[in-house]
């Protein structure tokens, strides 16, 4: 799974993943990941593929097997309508048409709608992360905002309204500013602040009674061609950026680095301690380092694109916002 990539198209954004618990979302973008390029013709998983690729053992968030998990998911992606209305028409669709599960064989066989296959075919304009990074997001709001903001990551910025924040959330009615604090936004604070350096969210107040009419989320914009396969000193990067956050105070620091790293909480008692004895706490090994070896000066330099295929490439015009031609979703 290391080297997984998910990438899609923008649209897809736009869409609330109503209900979904986490594994839910990750066996989801886990077939995401498969299905990028396949046109529309089946393809066939088997269980154990979906599971390592989901991470399923570890981090299930109920107790179903995969089978009823599998068949929730499916139910569920049915809800995710893309639609397009103009001139008192109405036009709804869904990603996957196709999706047979079967117990017995132990595979599931899904294909992708032909009137929808921009989103995973020939792709304008995309949004692209590592797959193991969305995966061990523990709150299903980190995994939503984690998607959305890499929509813009080579941005650094992204301003929600707080009617478009409610409903990409999938967040209850019930839920006051408050709430959304405790509930949403420190769970998000806390799981993204390792990957996403300097990250800063404010609430945008309106001039009367101090109500919260939307939230900005800003973090150092990323290089385009940031590699998104697993790199050696990922941890110790994403420990940092975490101590260096000044969003987040001492506890919830330490929170963060115990997610990340999948300790249990009250673990990490002291941000002092180097990053690398931290990793050993949670059981990370390292290879023993190897004797350096001197350079001839003609030799090639290693440049970060040589390790991506041609399909996970940034290309200029995806660095853009996206393209408003074809339909209302792809403003996000």
């Amino acid at each position: 799974m290391a080297n997984e990539i998910v990438k899609y198209g923008n649209q897809l954004n736009a869409v609330p993943f109503r209900n979904f618990k986490a594994n839910e979302m990750n066996l989801f973008f886990s077939i995401v990941s498969r299905m990028r390029d396949k046109g529309t013709k089946k393809v066939t998983f088997t269980f154990n593929e979906l599971k390592k690729l989901s991470n399923f053992n570890r981090n299930g968030d109920d107790k179903s097997s995969f089978y009823e998990v599998s068949k929730n998911t499916y139910t569920k992606m049915l809800s995710l309508n893309m639609f397009h209305e103009e001139e008192g028409e109405f036009r709804a669709w869904v990603l996957f048409t196709g999706f047979a599960i079967s117990q017995k064989d132990k595979v599931i066989t899904i294909s992708v709608n032909p009137e929808l296959q921009p989103v995973l075919n020939n792709i304008a304009s995309w949004t692209r992360f590592g797959l193991e990074d969305f995966v061990n997001l523990r709150s299903s709001y980190s995994k939503t905002m984690f998607r959305l903001l890499k929509q813009y990551r080579t941005i650094g910025k992204r301003y929600f309204t707080m009617t478009e924040f409610r409903y990409l959330l999938d967040i209850p009615k019930s839920y006051r500013a408050s709430s959304i604090d405790d509930r949403v936004l420190k769970p998000i604070k806390e799981e993204l602040a390792p990957i996403f350096a300097g990250l800063k969210v404010r609430k945008k107040h309106s001039g009367q009674g101090r109500k919260v009419v939307g939230y900005s989320f800003t973090w150092k914009r990323e290089n385009p061609n940031k590699n998104d396969f697993k790199q050696l000193f990922d941890q110790q990067i994403k420990i940092d950026n975490v101590k260096n956050n000044p969003e987040l105070n001492s506890s919830e620091k330490k929170h963060a680095i115990d997610k990340l790293l999948k300790l249990p909480l009250g673990t990490i008692k002291d941000l002092n301690v180097p990053a690398l004895k931290m990793l050993k706490m949670a059981g990370v090994e390292f290879e023993k380092s190897k004797p350096k070896v001197k350079k001839r000066r003609d030799a090639k330099k290693h440049h970060v694109l040589e390790t991506l295929p041609d399909w996970a490439k940034d290309k200029s015009e995806n660095v853009k916002k996206t393209d408003k031609n074809i339909m209302p979703w792809d403003r996000y």
